[in-house]
């Protein structure tokens, strides 16, 4: 982690703490339980996709760990942050666009088939016509495999359950991360 990052970070989040999820970059262990969904071999036909991209730790996680530049789409809505993934990031990963608007970007994009999603966007806060629009938007074009994980710091899952099976998803917790502070839990939401 760079200490800007967590200068920027949580600056940002004392701006707007419902905008910005967290005040400190992902740690590795957190990065690791988010991403394992979007490494495994369900996840090898489409894009992966990772929304709320912040500073980078997941993004450079899931390049790591052998998802290709070639089918892997970061984005950020933050013009900021976005600009420091720019520092670090080839181009053609990144996407400076509010994710309850993904069709649109997935069409100027070309990404017909999404293999995996991967959030840390404070969907919690967020209305819920904005968190249907963001789960509506990676399924309208999932693979009967994808998975979509979201991590929270709280107990629940952030998008709750009796909605999810109103707009016809299911959620499971998919992992802790006791060593990450506060401590998070990983969940997994696919179609019901």
């Amino acid at each position: 982690m760079f200490a800007s990052d967590a200068r920027l970070l949580l600056r940002l989040w004392l701006r707007a703490p419902r905008r910005i999820a967290t005040a400190a970059p992902s740690g590795r262990a957190v990065c690791n339980a988010l991403i394992d969904d979007a490494t495994n071999t369900r996840a090898r036909d489409g894009w992966v996709i990772e929304l709320g991209a912040g500073t980078g730790p997941v993004t450079r996680q899931l390049l790591a760990r052998g998802v290709g530049a070639s089918r892997l789409l970061a984005v950020e809505a933050n013009p900021a942050l976005h600009a420091r993934l720019c520092e670090r990031f080839e181009p053609r990963v990144l996407a400076c666009h509010d994710a309850t608007d993904l069709p649109t970007l997935f069409d100027q994009r070309g990404i017909d088939r999404v293999a995996a999603v991967v959030s840390t966007l404070p969907i919690l806060n967020m209305p819920i016509a904005a968190q249907r629009a963001i789960l509506d938007g990676c399924f309208e074009r999932a693979g009967t495999a994808a998975s979509f994980t979201q991590i929270t710091y709280l107990p629940g899952s952030p998008v709750r359950q009796h909605r999810l099976a109103e707009w016809g998803y299911r959620a499971d917790v998919a992992r802790f991360v006791w060593s990450n502070l506060p401590p998070s839990t990983i969940w997994r939401y696919r179609r019901a």
